[in-house]
C-alpha cells in the first residue's frame, strides 16, 4: 500500500464538496432546474472519478483493481452529460433534451467488459493481467475514452460557437456565464490533448510523462468540473435562446409595409424618448413586449432594414448617450466606467469593445482628443 497522505486530503475534499455542491444546487430556486439536474448528476460523477482514484492509490489490491474498472465507466459518461447539460443550461427549446441510448454504448461495454472480469476468480483474473491478456481491452478503453471525449468536446464548442451568434439577435449586455463556459471548454481540451500525448507516449513509444497521466488526468478534470458547481451558485442564469437545428434554406418573407413602418416607429420612440437601452439587462424579448410585436419580427427588421444586431442597435445608442455626457463634461465629476454604467453597459470590457467599434478609438484616446480641440 503507498503512502499519498496529502493526495488523499485532496481527493477527500474533493469527493465531500462533489457531494455538497450536487445536493446544494438541487435547492437553488428559480434557476434552470432541468440543467442544474444534469449538473448534479456531472459533480456526483466526478465526485466518483475521484474515488476511484483514491482506491487506486491508496487501496490498491487485485480485489480493488477489478473494481475501479467498473469506476472508469465515467469516461464514457463525461461526455455525453456535458454536453446534455449545456443544451439545457442555454438554449429554451431544451428543457427535457436527452441524447439517444447509443450515446451511453460504450459506458455499456464497458459494463459488459467489468461482469466478464468478474467471472474470473480473484487469483485467475490477476495471473491473466500479469501475462498481459487484457492489455487490448484496457488499451480499446482508454483509446475509446480519448475519442469519445473529443468528440463531445468538439460538440460543445460548436454549441458554444451557436449561442454566441444567436446570443447578438437576443440580448444587449455581455454575460459572464458564457465566457466562464467557453474557458472551460478551453481547458477541457487542454486536459484531453494532454491526455492524448501521454497516452500515445506510454502505449507507442514507452516513454512516461509521470505524474501527468490518465489518473492525475481525470483527478484535474473532476476538480475542475466543481468550478462550474460553485460558479453556478453565484451567477445569474443564463438568458436562453432557442436553438436552431437548421437554418430555412428560403429567405424569410418580408413583413407587411405597415408592420415595418410600425416597427420603425415603436423602436424610435422607445430608443430616442423612453430610452429603453438605459436598462442595463435590456433583451429582445423585452423591446418584444414594448412594442406589442413579437421577437421574430423585431429580429427581422434589425437584421434586414437596419442591417444591425440587437446588440450592436442598441450599444449604438448607449455610446451616444455616452458621448452626449463628455460633452456635457460630466467626465470630470465621474469615472469612464461610472458614466458607462450610466448609459446601460454591464461591464468595462464590454463598453470598450462596442465604443472601439462604434468611434474606432478608446474611450480615454477619445476625451483626450476632445481637450485638445
Amino acid at each position: 500500500m503507498q503512502s499519498f497522505e496529502f493526495l488523499d486530503l485532496i481527493l477527500f475534499l474533493g469527493i465531500s464538496q462533489g457531494v455538497f455542491l450536487a445536493i446544494t444546487i438541487q435547492m437553488l430556486k428559480h434557476k434552470n432546474k432541468s440543467a442544474n439536474m444534469i449538473l448534479s448528476i456531472i459533480l456526483m460523477v466526478a465526485a466518483v472519478m475521484l474515488l476511484g482514484r483514491m482506491i487506486y492509490f491508496r487501496f490498491l489490491t487485485p480485489i480493488m483493481f477489478r473494481w475501479t474498472i467498473l469506476i472508469d465507466v465515467v469516461i464514457f459518461i463525461f461526455g455525453p452529460l456535458c454536453y446534455t447539460y449545456l443544451r439545457r443550461l442555454a438554449f429554451s427549446n431544451s428543457d427535457d433534451y436527452k441524447l439517444s441510448w447509443f450515446h451511453y454504448l460504450p459506458a455499456m461495454l464497458h459494463i459488459l467488459f467489468f461482469i466478464y472480469s468478474m467471472s474470473f476468480s480473484i487469483g485467475v483474473y490477476s495471473e491473466k493481467v500479469a501475462a498481459g491478456e487484457f492489455n487490448v481491452a484496457f488499451f480499446g478503453i482508454e483509446a475509446g475514452g480519448i475519442l469519445s471525449n473529443f468528440y463531445y468536446w468538439y460538440l460543445n464548442i460548436r454549441l458554444i460557437k451557436k449561442y454566441r451568434i444567436e446570443e447578438k439577435n437576443n440580448v444587449s449586455f455581455k454575460q459572464n456565464l458564457i465566457s466562464f463556459l467557453t474557458f472551460f471548454q478551453i481547458s477541457i481540451g487542454i486536459f484531453l490533448i494532454t491526455w492524448l500525448i501521454s497516452f500515445c507516449a506510454g502505449n507507442f513509444f514507452s516513454y512516461s510523462f509521470y505524474p501527468i497521466g490518465y489518473d492525475t488526468l481525470w483527478i484535474g478534470i473532476s476538480i475542475f468540473i466543481f468550478v462550474i458547481g460553485y460558479y453556478s451558485l453565484k451567477e445569474p442564469e443564463l438568458f436562453r435562446i432557442p436553438l436552431i437545428i437548421e437554418k430555412p434554406k428560403l429567405a424569410q418573407q418580408r413583413l407587411p409595409a405597415e408592420e415595418i413602418l410600425a416597427i420603425k416607429k415603436g423602436l424610435r420612440y422607445a430608443v430616442e424618448e423612453e430610452k429603453i437601452f438605459l436598462k442595463m439587462n435590456l433583451t429582445l424579448r423585452d423591446l418584444s413586449e414594448k412594442l406589442n410585436t413579437s421577437t421574430h419580427n423585431i429580429s427581422w427588421y434589425l437584421n434586414h432594414v437596419s442591417k444591425s444586431s440587437f446588440y450592436d442597435y442598441i450599444n449604438h445608442y448607449r455610446i451616444k448617450e455616452f458621448l452626449k455626457k463628455i460633452e456635457n463634461n460630466e467626465h470630470t465629476h465621474h469615472t469612464i466606467l461610472a458614466l458607462s454604467m450610466d448609459v446601460g453597459f454591464n461591464s468595462k470590457s464590454t463598453f470598450n469593445k462596442a465604443f472601439k467599434l462604434e468611434m474606432k478609438d478608446t474611450p480615454s484616446n477619445y476625451i483626450k482628443r476632445c481637450k485638445v480641440a
